[in-house]
């Protein structure tokens, strides 16, 4: 079922239940209304009925008459009973209804009752004469009103059911007004490729509602699309030329030590040669892995304390590079549970260890300068350096794939260590900042969600 009929379906079905609801109501209340008017003529009628067997010596002869000339006017399949103080039949027609003493006593107690008896209708009342005490009780049938009321309901139903018809219909109408604009960014959608990404969905500018939300949430995601398939593309075309390279090194190496004789120290350093490239190539592939391993969900995280990591990230570097000086401020908090966090150990570490390795490369023998605090936004990792620093240009650069800034090309190196940084932060839902100036240094500040 389309969104459009099941719109409609739901619009028509919502309708029929307050619909129903007014109706029933309306004709619980109209017949309420006739039935209690009919008791009002049966009480009517039971007046006139006592006194014109009863009150003609206490009435004007002018009363009287009035009386005489409303007596003849009864009420269909009207049925009289009289009765006195000692509940004796009086005045009764032959085809009058006798009634059970305790209605007579029901009628005596409350002087007034009204009740029913199947379709028939019952009044009693309790008329005190100068002769005595009376009971009259007088029923009839509301047929006028039965035929009314049969008339309403059926009018009602006409009404309900072409009601729902002409609701099912508008709600079809206005269903598909409501949805064409979801139609168009449909139809808009059906031309956009991997080729065409650049293609956006149109968007108001006088006002925003709930289709362009929707519009521009799917700009957001066309952006990230494309940004993504560029990087991909800029990720394989730099993989395959920073693979190559090694690659074509090897074997021109081979190649050349094969076409002649040669001395042993020729074939040693060529054989040298192809280690080192074949470490590089090694090195490539490895980085690439691990970059590929951060775009994979890892759910196997653990609790780790940040400060402690830190610190196992600086002593290696500083036993790498004895020669090379590295400053950690460390705030002592009262509680250290504050720099824990959940997370992969070996990736936060690759991630940390490629901030701080790219620090002191670049800070020419300077002091490098870490620091982490927590607060309520979570745990804080600053590592500065005073080096060469990066363009501004480069900055929004530098975490894509096999990227160098200008000023790092001196320095050796591949591109990969920033990105697979980047990747690792992302899979802990962490964030970089990165601030710097050529000449001056810079600083990355990593963070990381509280726990």
């Amino acid at each position: 079922m389309t969104i459009r009929n099941r719109l409609s379906l739901q619009f028509t079905f919502m309708f029929a239940v307050l619909l129903l609801f007014a109706l029933t109501g309306i004709y619980f209340f109209v017949e309420h209304n006739w039935v209690k008017n009919f008791y009002t003529k049966l009480n009517s009628r039971a007046v006139t009925i006592s006194q014109f067997y009863l009150a003609e010596d206490n009435l004007s002869k002018e009363k009287f008459e009035h009386v005489l000339k409303r007596f003849p006017q009864s009420l269909t399949d009207e049925r009289i009973s009289i009765y006195d103080a000692n509940f004796k039949a009086r005045f009764i027609p032959e085809d009058s209804i006798h009634w059970d003493s305790s209605i007579l006593k029901s009628v005596v107690a409350n002087k007034e009752i009204y009740f029913r008896q199947g379709e028939r209708q019952v009044t009693g009342i309790y008329y005190v004469d100068n002769s005595g005490p009376f009971i009259i009780l007088v029923s009839a049938i509301d047929e006028q009103g039965h035929h009314d009321r049969t008339e309403l309901a059926f009018i009602m139903l006409a009404f309900f059911l072409i009601s729902l018809i002409i609701t099912f219909f508008s709600g079809k109408i206005f269903s598909r007004l409501a949805l064409s604009p979801i139609l168009g960014i449909t139809n808009q959608l059906k031309i956009i490729r991997s080729s065409s990404l650049n293609h956006r969905l149109a968007v108001s500018e006088t006002h925003v509602d709930e289709i362009d939300i929707l519009s521009i949430g799917i700009n957001n995601l066309l952006e990230h699309l494309e940004q993504s398939f560029d990087s991909q593309e800029a990720f394989i075309a730099n993989a395959s030329h920073e693979l190559r390279t090694p690659i074509t090194t090897i074997m021109g190496e081979a190649e050349i030590s094969l076409m002649n004789e040669r001395s042993s120290q020729d074939y040693k350093q060529t054989l040298v040669n192809i280690i080192k490239e074949t470490e590089r190539l090694n090195f490539i592939i490895n980085s690439l892995m691990d970059l590929v391993q951060t775009n994979i969900s890892n759910n196997a995280f653990q609790d780790i304390s940040m400060d402690e990591l830190l610190w196992e990230v600086v002593d290696e570097m500083c036993s790498k590079h004895p020669d090379r000086i590295v400053e950690v401020n460390y705030n002592h908090p009262e509680d250290h549970s504050v720099y824990t966090i959940q997370g992969n150990r070996q990736l936060l570490f690759i991630a940390i260890n490629n901030i701080l390795k790219n620090a002191i490369k670049f800070s020419d023998g300077k002091i490098v300068h870490c620091e982490i605090f927590a607060d309520a936004k979570g745990v804080h990792i600053i590592i500065k350096d005073e080096g060469i620093g990066i363009p501004a240009a480069d900055l929004n650069k530098i975490f894509q794939p096999f990227f160098r800034s200008s000023t790092a090309l001196s320095f050796a190196g591949y591109g990969i260590g920033l990105s697979l940084t980047q990747n690792i932060m992302r899979l802990h839902n962490g964030r970089i900042k990165v601030k710097s100036e050529p000449g001056l240094g810079t600083e990355f500040h990593l963070i990381f969600p509280a726990y």
